[in-house]
């Protein structure tokens, strides 16, 4: 019995090896190909065909070689992306396809090649197949950093474009998007993070009555977070320069010291509380 138990150790043992040893040789195939692929990167229209196709085919190597390991995944990711670099919008979008349909567990892999679908329609100027892409990507990864700042990214791009209308609604798109994840992950890093977006999308539409009200929602809701002096004295500067109304500031000051008597940055508060009085008296 004893025997057969070893030798079963033993089995599982070579399996496991045997799997690690094809991932240190993927591994070792895929820092080739980048290697192959660094000049691409680097300086993608100077780069004659035949470089760009030894950095394919190094790539290609790595998923025919060892289909079923992680370095495989990265690979095909890493020929969509050379594709779209070049401007070979279609080829890449094609990759980037195959390897959403070959790994639709990994959501690490299909969120970087979803985003690389929409970023080919992006700079191919199909802006209304990119923003279908990026709101498809929003509703399926919410929670990642992609899905956060791509809400404000789309607004930003109707801002570059001078489409004042088309920003403003993006913006307050996006700030309904963040106050309904704030709302679902209260008291939460990410509750914080849709907080801290919120603001952003006021300061970036000039609406500096909405940020100083984000700001006071955000010190209030998370007063322990290391932000919060900074965010004072951002609350600070749209009262008194932006609003002329020091006393929004000291409004929100007051309530901080009414609400966390015993809060450690109470001192630094009242000394902030000083300064915008002073600041009152003297406008």
């Amino acid at each position: 019995m004893k025997k057969r138990n070893s030798l079963i150790v033993i089995g599982v043992l070579a399996l496991a090896l045997s799997g690690c040893s094809r991932e240190y040789q993927s591994e070792r195939y895929l820092y080739s190909a980048s290697k192959k692929a660094k000049n691409i990167i680097l300086n993608p229209e100077a780069i004659p065909p035949q470089e760009l196709q030894r950095a394919l085919d190094a790539y290609k190597t790595v998923y025919e070689k060892y289909p079923d390991t992680a370095g495989a995944k990265r690979a095909r990711v890493a020929i969509g992306s050379l594709y779209l670099i070049r401007k070979d919008f279609q080829n890449a979008r094609d990759v980037f396809n195959k390897a959403v349909e070959l790994y639709p567990d990994d959501k690490l892999i299909c969120l970087e090649a979803r985003s690389g679908i929409a970023k080919s329609y992006e700079n191919e100027g199909l802006w209304n197949n990119a923003l279908t892409e990026y709101k498809s990507i929003i509703k399926d990864y919410a929670v990642t950093e992609a899905g956060l700042t791509l809400p404000l990214y789309i607004a930003d791009h109707y801002a570059k474009e001078k489409d004042i209308l088309g920003r403003d609604n993006a913006y307050n798109e996006a700030i309904l998007h963040y106050t309904g994840l704030n709302e679902k992950y209260r008291n939460t890093l990410l509750g914080y993070r849709a907080d801290e977006l919120i603001v952003t999308c006021n300061m970036k539409k000039d609406d500096w009555s909405g940020a100083a009200d984000a700001l006071r929602k955000m010190i209030m809701d998370y007063p322990m977070a290391k932000t919060v002096p900074m965010s004072m004295r951002m609350l600070s500067d749209i009262s008194v320069n932006r609003l002329k109304a020091p006393e929004r500031a000291l409004d929100v000051m007051k309530e901080f010291l009414a609400r966390y008597p015993k809060h450690p940055l109470s001192g630094f508060v009242i000394k902030g509380i000083e300064v915008l009085n002073n600041a009152n008296v003297t406008k």
